[in-house]
């Protein structure tokens, strides 16, 4: 999808009526959080994730495994805290980090012993020991994560201080997320986390956020793969910029309720 294309729909997506953008915002923000928990196992679709978060009552489909929804409703908080940061303007640490990997997994989060020592996924601790994910190239050493999760921080700040275009914006976003996944900080959680924090700096610059849509699982995970492989950014930019053009899609259609 062209840059053209994006502005254009980004530019229709910010010329809603007020009432209009606060309720495609919302079904955006279920969207968000349905699709990344499907990513991950999650059976809760978007249809029975709206049922869930919007409303004065939760509505819950008991056919489904229960766990998505616990996945479901710990997503969408981890998303309102991310959202609310990037509100306060508030630039990432990697204590913002931990904090939002934590209440990701505030509910599904395991504990982990080794002869390293003990992490808690549900505080967002960093991992001690390696990690693999079959089809995947290997992670950086356990001993390095502190120091390359300040060092992206670091970077990325000065990025969304510096970024003033939306091509520059998006651009800090989706490398935000690949980046924070190649490092693969936590024992587990790392996907919905970088998608949270891509998220999070769109919302700091004020843009629609982008959904990584379920359907299309197998796609981001290669385009992931190319570019850690190839250390070039531009085809998980490019897949990313599709995601992005069929998230605004999404917000100006008609709600579908369907995928």
């Amino acid at each position: 999808m062209s840059w053209e294309e994006i502005e254009r729909l980004t530019a229709l997506v910010q010329q809603l009526s007020p009432i209009e953008q606060i309720s495609r915002e919302q079904l955006n923000h279920v969207m968000v959080s349905a699709h990344s928990t499907m990513i991950e196992g999650s059976r809760v679709t978007v249809q029975s994730a709206f049922n869930f978060l919007v409303g004065d009552e939760a509505k819950v489909d008991k056919s489904l495994p229960w766990e998505g929804y616990d996945m479901l409703a710990d997503h969408a908080q981890a998303l309102d805290l991310a959202l609310g940061l990037a509100d306060e303007h508030q630039l990432p640490t990697p204590s913002l980090l931990q904090k939002l990997a934590g209440t990701v997994m505030r509910t599904t989060g395991l504990k982990t012993n080794s002869i390293l020592g003990s992490t808690d996924a549900s505080r967002g601790d960093f991992r001690l020991d390696k990690v693999s994910i079959m089809g995947a190239s290997s992670f950086p050493n356990a001993q390095k994560v502190p120091a390359l999760v300040e060092q992206l921080t670091q970077q990325l700040s000065t990025r969304m201080l510096q970024a003033s275009s939306l091509q520059e914006q998006l651009h800090v976003a989706f490398d935000a997320h690949q980046q924070l996944v190649s490092i693969h900080p936590f024992n587990d959680g790392n996907g919905r986390t970088s998608r949270l924090l891509m998220n999070y700096v769109e919302r700091f610059h004020g843009q629609p956020l982008t959904v990584v849509f379920r359907e299309d699982k197998a796609a981001y995970f290669t385009a992931l793969e190319i570019s850690r492989q190839t250390d070039n950014m531009t085809p998980f930019r490019e897949f990313m910029l599709e995601q992005h053009g069929k998230s605004l899609k999404h917000q100006l259609a008609t709600p579908d309720f369907t995928t």
